[in-house]
């Protein structure tokens, strides 16, 4: 018996919320306040990354020498500056086309996931007017690795019951995809490089994601 699509598992920030500028904005004001470099592309690099790796790996690049509240301290100063950018998003913040694609597989009975590093989902998914149509989103806490490890992936279809291979995984960050094509799902890449070539449906921007053509080739792998 063939598989059938009956999950949809969905990075949050640069997939459905226009964020990704933003992280890069928090990040530049506090690596510029230890003296850090940190450029567009280290903000690419480091997407879904968890952030004690990202601040472990800026302090690194000072001549200072921090300690772990220290550290802990400058995460959570980072993560005050981005919370201030995304107090007043509202659903013109999502990423072009993304709620007509969510609304579409959504009325196809596609039950979705959120698998993000970021813990800011479901307070934005709020704003967006569409926190319900989510039947789990992830705590990226409660996880013993974060990406490239495909354990937050495999922990939304846990979450919503279905087997792997019936979910479809969808990324722009080159660690969660890295993290899905490690699994048995369906790989959606969004975005330009060696990795999202590796995915099973790549697309250049969210504008051309649509639920037939991902039904469609789904049904075909």
């Amino acid at each position: 018996m063939s598989n059938k699509l009956q999950g949809a598992i969905f990075d949050f920030d640069g997939v459905i919320a226009d964020t990704v500028p933003l992280y890069y904005e928090a990040t530049k004001k506090m690596a510029m306040e230890i003296g850090a470099p940190f450029t567009r592309e280290d903000n690419l690099r480091y997407q879904g990354v968890p952030r004690k790796v990202l601040i472990d790996d800026l302090v690194a690049r000072t001549n200072n020498v921090f300690t772990d509240l220290e550290k802990e301290m400058l995460g959570n100063r980072k993560s005050d500056y981005y919370k201030d950018m995304i107090s007043e998003f509202t659903v013109e913040n999502m990423l072009p086309g993304m709620y007509a694609f969510l609304k579409e597989l959504k009325d196809e009975g596609i039950k979705f996931g959120i698998a993000s590093s970021s813990s800011n989902a479901p307070f934005l998914l709020e704003r967006f007017g569409i926190r319900d149509w989510f039947e789990c989103i992830v705590d990226p806490h409660s996880l013993k690795k974060g990406k490239p490890d495909p354990e937050i992936f495999l922990t939304a279809a846990d979450c919503l019951g279905i087997d792997y291979i019936n979910c479809a995984a969808m990324e722009d960050g080159q660690a969660g995809l890295s993290g899905i094509l490690q699994t048995p799902m369906f790989s959606v890449g969004i975005g330009e490089g060696e990795v999202f070539e590796k995915a099973d449906w790549r697309v250049s921007s969210t504008l051309e994601l649509k639920a037939d053509t991902l039904l469609e080739r789904f049904n075909k792998r």
